[in-house]
């Protein structure tokens, strides 16, 4: 099998998760790391760009409430729970947040689980195994 098949099959079988964060430091490093463990992740600054990277599929999102230019995730979430985006409604959907009190308003929006930040990145990937295996 030529390596450009066997490099097509491995990416196939990865499970893409859509990282949605303005803080380029943050993301950087998640995504690096994330890749560590086996997962394709997709990084976009705001809500717009998340849901056009949506409609290539995706797996799980992870999404920072506050964003850049007065975007807030949980309005990208409250999106793929009411089916407007081409993800599946009930896509796993991790939010997270400085502000432990952003955590009502994303379980009220259907997040699968809430981070407060600063977290490990081991967590975050413990979360999406969690959630890709067993489900919400």
């Amino acid at each position: 099998m030529p390596l450009w098949a066997i490099v097509t099959d491995t990416l196939s079988v990865l499970k893409t998760i859509i990282l949605v964060d303005d803080d380029r430091t943050n993301t950087v490093l998640l995504k690096r790391l994330l890749e560590l463990d086996g997962f394709r992740v997709i990084v976009t600054p705001d809500v717009k760009r998340a849901q056009d990277a949506a409609e290539k599929g995706v797996d799980a999102f992870v999404i920072d409430c506050n964003l850049a230019q007065g975007d807030d995730g949980v309005d990208l979430l409250l999106a793929v729970r009411q089916g407007t985006t081409h993800a599946p409604i009930d896509i796993p959907v991790i939010m997270t947040s400085g502000d432990d009190r952003r955590m009502i308003d994303a379980e009220t929006a259907g997040a699968s689980r809430f981070l407060v930040k600063p977290y490990s990145p081991s967590t975050l990937s413990d979360e999406l195994n969690e959630l890709m295996e067993h489900g919400e």
